[in-house]
């Protein structure tokens, strides 16, 4: 009888997450979809490309000089998909609805092995509520988050492996351990946390002594020592890129430690009340729609005192409550990666960041819930559990209703732009992001007309709002340039690049936009200098290539033009553009057969392309 019911708990935790995610099938791209995936150079290589992944950081196959991101298992999954259908986005869509429902599989396992047979309802519910929550939405939904997903599937496996080598002292179960948490590292840095979840784990609920658990716990040290020295080798440290922008994390923003404090703490609390109140959700919280706090300010104390009973019932509950204390360790533990006060991250606040702590956060409302209906730890029926049973799965359906209808926003990027920006209208980022979807998802795709005209002009006022909120924001002064730029103001884009320059000045986009502007003013020179200056802060932006080839042949020098279209070509090698333009400059040069070749080419790959 407790196999059937085992098998359909499996079922059940298994089927539930494709069903809640089985809308997302047909979605796009999102977000930073395009920098890992669909604009990528080296994941389009597919297969070809793993080896040069395990090389270079996290985005350089966008371009990108610099990066303090090394995830090679989770790009040589993308490429593995793009290999198998290539621009696929459906594709990588299921392969993350899948991983999921293998992660939600595996966490019941886990918990399941951890709490024992007696007490498998509680693992099951637990579990239920977790493949429901909708802040899971981001990682689900969002495909560059498979790796969320992996690093966390990978890690509860590694979890399960030393349960099994403590219980069996089985060599083999530990080596197993250690590679499964190396492919964690591989998928994403947050796995280590499972350096003090594993510990956590065997203290608990295996009454196992520290000075026992230390030594064999400690081999977990071996893949991280590997992890670190392949990271180190590519990032030429430890930390990578140490650069924070304020519009990443606003704690840059604080004019001291006490506000910078203040603010963390008083993000933790929206991060508890995010998981018991999960609405709005929304994919940015940046500048200024969380603000700078002081102590003075009321939330941050309620926070901190929070925090503080969960920190003191974890220490005093070991023994008496040892769910309830695993439940509070695990959410502490995980969540510390995230808090910005032992060291400071590249974000201040996201969704996407509670899905390992959201674990330890399900674990309490279930015990909560034995505990305020009086069930038995150790029932097993469902059937005579209805006073637990009953709450748990309306909350799990109510969570199910709400990630179904979070998962629409998710579509392609206007869509959740458009949705979002409704609800963090005091983001910087969000109206920036906003104007992106009305100028690239609407108006690009609209032939020259007065509709055209319309979404760019409220591009133009959406970055607007974006400068508003952040006077400095240069990325924003560069859309709104663009956005002026196609709008024919040739001279409020000039203008706008040179603001965008100003508060980055290595910002290559702005760089490169602005020499587009300039050549079309004929300024040729200049606009030479500019493409130059983009090339060096990002050497391999294959439209600043192109553009700078260009350039050169209009300048008379159809060597160099030559040579930087091929350079353009290793990056973009189906764009049958670059090769007409060598064509032009071979045929300027009198080179008429290596002319023939090039023309011949771009008439090829235009062919290939219908």
């Amino acid at each position: 009888m407790l196999n059937w019911r085992k098998n359909w708990m499996n079922l059940a935790v298994f089927i539930l997450p494709l069903i809640l995610y089985l809308n997302t099938l047909n979605h796009g791209y999102v977000l930073d979809d395009f920098s890992v995936i669909k604009d990528n150079y080296i994941v389009k290589k597919g297969l070809e490309g793993i080896p040069e992944i395990f090389k270079t950081h996290y985005r350089h196959g966008y371009g990108f000089v610099q990066a303090n991101l090394y995830r090679p298992l989770t790009l040589s999954l993308f490429a593995l998909q793009w290999e198998l259908a290539p621009d696929n986005a459906s594709l990588a869509h299921f392969f993350n609805i899948l991983f999921y429902a293998i992660c939600c599989l595996l966490l019941f396992k886990f918990l399941n092995g951890l709490f024992g047979e007696d007490r498998i309802l509680l693992a099951f519910l637990s579990t239920i509520l977790f493949a429901a929550h909708p802040i899971h939405t981001e990682v689900v939904a969002n495909i560059k988050s498979v790796d969320d997903i992996i690093a966390l599937s990978f890690s509860l496996l590694t979890a399960i492996l030393y349960l099994k080598f403590f219980e069996k002292k089985k060599s083999k179960a530990l080596l197993l351990a250690n590679l499964s948490f190396f492919a964690a590292l591989l998928s994403k840095e947050s796995a280590v946390v499972f350096i003090g979840i594993v510990p956590l784990v065997l203290w608990i609920f295996r009454d196992i002594k520290l000075k026992d658990i230390i030594p064999s716990v400690s081999w977990m040290l071996a893949p991280l020592a590997v992890f670190m020295t392949m990271r180190f080798s590519v990032l030429g440290s430890l930390s990578g890129d140490k650069s924070i922008a304020a519009i990443d994390n606003l704690l840059m923003a604080a004019p001291s430690k006490a506000v910078e404090l203040a603010t963390a703490i008083k993000i933790l609390g929206l991060y508890l009340w995010k998981l018991i109140f999960p609405h709005p959700l929304m994919n940015d919280y940046s500048m200024n729609q969380i603000t700078l706090s002081s102590f003075q300010d009321w939330r941050v104390w309620l926070s901190f005192l929070i925090y503080a009973a969960m920190i003191y019932l974890f220490i005093q509950m070991r023994k008496n409550k040892p769910i309830l204390a695993f439940g509070l360790g695990f959410f502490l533990i995980s969540i510390s990666l995230y808090s910005n006060i032992f060291f400071t991250i590249g974000t201040s606040f996201g969704e996407r960041l509670m899905f390992m702590p959201s674990i330890g956060f399900c674990i309490l409302l279930v015990w909560l819930g034995f505990t305020i209906t009086k069930t038995r730890f150790n029932q097993t029926k469902l059937s005579k559990a209805g006073k637990l049973a009953i709450p748990i799965f309306a909350l799990a359906a109510i969570y199910g209703f709400k990630t179904i209808d979070r998962n629409a926003d998710w579509k392609d990027n206007f869509t959740l732009y458009s949705t979002d920006v409704q609800n963090c209208d005091r983001s910087a980022r969000c109206h920036y992001y906003y104007g992106l979807g009305l100028m690239k998802e609407k108006a690009l795709n609209l032939p020259n007309g007065a509709e055209k005209n319309q979404y760019i002009t409220q591009s133009i006022q959406a970055f607007s709002k974006a400068i508003e909120i952040l006077p400095s924001y240069s990325d924003a002064y560069g859309q709104r340039g663009l956005a002026y730029y196609r709008s024919k103001n040739l001279m409020a884009a000039l203008s706008d690049y040179d603001k965008a320059i100003q508060y980055n000045p290595q910002n290559a986009t702005a760089h490169s936009n602005k020499g587009t502007a300039l050549f079309e003013l004929g300024r040729y020179q200049e606009a030479k200098a500019s493409f130059e200056q983009a090339l060096r802060y990002k050497p391999e932006f294959v439209d600043a290539l192109a553009n700078y080839a260009s350039t050169l042949g209009t300048l008379g020098d159809y060597q160099g033009s030559i040579t930087y279209f091929q350079k353009a070509i290793k990056l973009k090698p189906n764009e049958a553009n670059y090769y007409q333009m060598i064509a032009m400059s071979y045929q300027n040069m009198g080179q008429v057969r290596q002319a023939n070749i090039y023309f011949n080419k771009a008439q090829q790959i235009r062919q290939q392309n219908r």
